[in-house]
């Protein structure tokens, strides 16, 4: 084989592997174009490239309507108002002259209230109550100062009972223990007292005495 003949055969090799080469690269980019992924995004750049028509055609509309020029608006018509004659004032009723009316004074009865005198055996009740000064002090042995206590009771004249006790010590600091209270209240209702009443005061009369101990 001459050198020539070499080289033609040589070539004839490279044209045949270029073609299967070629043909293979066709072959290859079939089968990535038949898979499903290929396919999704082929479908993808369709569909932006059909967004970005759209898009450049509605621009396109919108610069046309702009370079329009716009109609010259239309004269607002003016109604004029009918003219309101003004209404005649109705005439104001006659002044009344007012009611007045006299009436003579009444003369009036004073009233004067009765004062209530004391009652006549309010005097025996305290001699009696300053007779027990000495059980009252057994109540209070032990305290160091003297005191006073404001005694408010209900007396019965009739019976000389007492009841209803209310003991008030007064006094900066003044406090009755719950034994004295019920000392003072022994010393001041036992024995009953003796009172002089009229039968007009048999019902009981509240009294308010002041104590000192």
């Amino acid at each position: 084989m001459t050198p020539r003949e070499l080289r033609r055969e040589m070539r004839q090799r490279r044209e045949e592997l270029r073609r299967s080469l070629a043909l293979m690269r066709q072959q290859a980019r079939e089968r990535v174009r038949q898979l499903p992924a290929v396919r999704r995004e082929r479908n993808r750049r369709r569909v932006r490239r059909a967004v970005g028509l759209a898009l450049l055609l509605l621009l396109a509309c919108l610069t046309r309507c702009e370079c329009q020029q716009a109609p010259p608006p239309a004269k607002a018509v003016v109604q004029e108002k009918p003219e309101v004659k003004p209404k005649t004032p109705a005439p104001a009723p006659p002044r009344r002259e007012p009611l007045r009316a006299q009436v003579k004074p009444l003369p009036r009865g004073s009233y004067q209230g009765e004062t209530q005198a004391p009652p006549t055996w309010l005097e025996d009740f305290r001699l009696q109550v300053a007779a027990r000064s000495p059980r009252l002090a057994q109540c209070f042995t032990g305290t160091d100062r003297p005191g006073v206590l404001r005694w408010t009771a209900s007396v019965n004249p009739e019976s000389g009972a007492v009841a209803d006790h209310e003991l008030e010590p007064l006094g900066p600091g003044a406090e009755l223990k719950r034994e004295q209270r019920d000392c003072v209240v022994r010393a001041l209702s036992s024995p009953t007292y003796r009172l002089s009443s009229q039968q007009a005061q048999v019902l009981p009369n509240r009294i308010s005495l002041v104590i000192e101990f």
